[in-house]
């Protein structure tokens, strides 16, 4: 895959770029435009160049601090509180690098339950790498793709998880699943199917990768094969979406293949 070109313009991401054209500014507007004296210049100057001297090392205690508070409260089972603890994080969504602050705000979001948001922020934390992301952000970002439907970006994606990492939990899964849903690749879909089958041991995930494997064989127009998986298979609330697309395929195929 091609490594995606640096971002360009100004990222809001990284705000102490902006303190020493603000403290000029002010400086100026202060003293030539209001007309103020010298010292309430320097003092108005003084904090402000401060942070700017400051900033790297609070971004770096923020973020270090922000990522011990989500082992604690994922450990706890509290995703529900790393909303707040974000919004807290000053530093580091003031003067982190974009990059690190994109990722946290993806995982963030992810965790409370909101995909597309964090598939924007994983978005963003992929371009901020210019190619060079870690296998963390591209983990999240192709987990994110999936969940929302981009499944171009998904394979893209998972394919060089796979090329690169090796087995990784689900990669090869939402791979196949994913191809399954654009219709392209299909064998490769099935082969990969059958490997995360036979490593499955939660029997709600066998079932699921049973009629992943009835839905890919459905759209290749094996239908005798499609029907014996359908049947085998025990109903469930969980499997009913994709017990419903494998009826879909197979019954558009019987009004196409009755002609108009």
């Amino acid at each position: 895959m091609e490594a995606p070109p640096p971002k360009s313009g100004f990222s809001f991401g990284a705000t102490r770029e902006l303190l020493l054209p603000a403290t000029i500014m002010g400086c100026f507007s202060l003293y030539y435009l209001a007309h103020q004296p010298f010292w309430v210049v320097v003092a108005c100057a003084v904090p402000m160049l401060a942070l700017y001297a400051l900033a790297p090392a609070w971004a770096a205690r923020s973020l270090a601090s922000f990522d011990r508070d989500v082992v604690r409260m994922l450990a706890a089972r509290s995703p529900s509180e790393l909303r707040g603890r974000y919004n807290t994080a000053l530093g580091l969504r003031l003067f982190a690098a974009p990059a690190l602050r994109a990722e946290r705000k993806a995982m963030m979001l992810a965790e409370v339950g909101e995909a597309r948001g964090a598939h924007a922020a994983y978005r963003e934390a992929y371009e901020e790498h210019a190619g060079n992301a870690p296998l963390r952000v591209i983990l999240g970002y192709a987990h994110a793709s999936f969940t929302v439907g981009d499944d171009r970006t998904a394979i893209t994606l998972y394919r060089r998880l796979l090329a690169s990492a090796g087995t990784l939990p689900g990669v090869e899964r939402n791979l196949a699943h994913a191809l399954i849903r654009r219709g392209e690749d299909l064998p490769e879909a099935l082969e990969r199917l059958g490997r995360a089958e036979r490593e499955a041991n939660d029997p709600e995930r066998q079932l699921e990768l049973k009629l992943l494997t009835a839905l890919a064989h459905a759209k290749q127009g094996d239908r005798v094969e499609a029907e014996r998986l359908l049947a085998s298979t025990p109903p469930s609330a969980a499997s009913e979406p994709l017990r419903d697309s494998v009826r879909e395929v197979l019954l558009g195929a019987l009004f196409g293949a009755l002609g108009p």
